[in-house]
This record gives C-alpha cells, structure tokens and sequence, in this order.
C-alpha cells in the first residue's frame, strides 16, 4: 500500500487554511482582556495565538517565495474580515425571548462591530507585510552570500516577528480601542501602551521556541518535498 503523503501544494493549502482559522480566532479572542491579577491589561486573549501566524509566514515565506506568503496573508484577512461581518449581521437578527441571554452573551463577542472587524484586519495584513518583507530581505542576501543556515533563519524568524508582532499589535490597538469615544468598547491608554510592549515580547519568546521545533524543520522538510 503508498503511502499517503502531501505535496508541495497540498501542504500550501493546509498552512493557508490554518493561517486562515487563526486570523479568525484571533478576532473572536480579542474582545476577551487578560490582566492576570494585575491592576492594568496585559494583553487582549487573541494575542494568545498571534504568533502562530508569523510563524505560518515565515514558513510559506521561506519555502513558496515572498508572493505567496503576501497572498496568503491577504486570503487570511479577508476571511477574518468575512466572518466578522457575518458575526456582527446575526447581533441584529432577531431571536426568540426564551435565549435572550445567548443572544447577549453573543453580541458582547462582536460588540466593537466595524471597528475591530476593519481594525483587525488592517493591522493583521499590515504586520504580515512587514513582517514578509523583512524575513524575504534578510533571506535574499543570505543567499546571495553563501550563508543561509539556520543560525541565519532564527535570526530572521524572529527579528521579522519582533517588528511584524509590534506594528500588528500597536496598529489593532490603536485603531480598535483608542479611548476616543467611538465604540462602546475601548481602552485606557496606559492598558493599550501595556497591552502592545507585553504581547509582543510574549508572541517573540513563543514564536522563538517554536522557530527550533517547528520553524525551521517544517521549512526544512517542505524544501525537500517535489
């Protein structure tokens, strides 16, 4: 009996769907805050997983090019995008009485309404962006060089994620709960402030422990692959 491999495009596929499963729980996490005893918010609970999908494009970035990383971040915006609308239309539809309390429970999910959705999803495409951008550039010259090893390829995994991580997360939110007086949901800036140095040092540490065991032999393994 063959045995039951991907290809190269299969597993495009599968990183592009998980990039996108991740982009979307991203959204539905975010309007949970997380202080952990403290007396201010450390992060919002999307920013629990974000990392994941820095670590999806660097893969996607290192095995199928700059390109399709970029478009795999788009399709995984617009599908964020997507499903926050779809989310935000079921708040206004109506429901019977007896689960009025579901429906409450509900709409607190999405009660930011357009302005995390679009929030969301400029600040999610923007640090994949960059951070695609910048992973490429360090990558290219590598090779250029002769010296594209995995000491280079942690290197770049994580500055991309340091500088990809911390305009994603200062941009969503900036964006999303700046205390302006727009939504019924914002935030102080001291929590924002917060929120944006400690999240990206704990996305950074994470994304760093998993470019050794899952970055790089992913990459690895994929490179071989036909």
């Amino acid at each position: 009996m063959k045995k039951f491999e991907l290809n190269r495009s299969e597993w495009l596929l599968a990183l592009t769907s998980f990039y996108c499963v991740i982009s979307v729980m991203m959204n539905l996490l975010c309007m949970k805050p997380l202080s952990f005893g403290t007396s201010f918010i450390w992060m919002d609970g999307g920013l629990l997983i974000s990392w994941i999908s820095f670590l999806l494009s660097n893969v996607i970035t290192e095995v199928y090019g700059k390109r399709t990383a970029i478009v795999a971040a788009g399709i995984a915006a617009v599908v964020s995008f997507i499903v926050s609308l779809i989310g935000l239309l079921e708040v206004y539809l109506p429901t019977l009485p007896e689960y009025s309390d579901q429906a409450t429970h509900f709409a607190h999910v999405f009660s930011n309404g357009p302005r995390t959705i679009i929030s969301s999803s400029i600040a999610f495409f923007i640090g994949n962006l960059i951070n695609v951008e910048i992973i490429h550039g360090f990558r290219k010259k590598a090779v250029a060089q002769g010296k594209d090893n995995n000491a280079k390829f942690t290197f770049r995994a994580i500055f991309s994620t340091i500088i990809g991580q911390f305009v994603d997360n200062g941009l969503f939110q900036t964006l999303a709960f700046a205390p302006i007086g727009f939504t019924l949901y914002e935030m102080r800036w001291v929590d924002i402030g917060t929120a944006v140095v400690s999240s990206t040092i704990i996305e950074t540490l994470m994304e760093s422990f998993f470019v050794l065991l899952v970055t790089i032999p992913l990459t690895r393994y994929l490179q071989k692959k036909s």
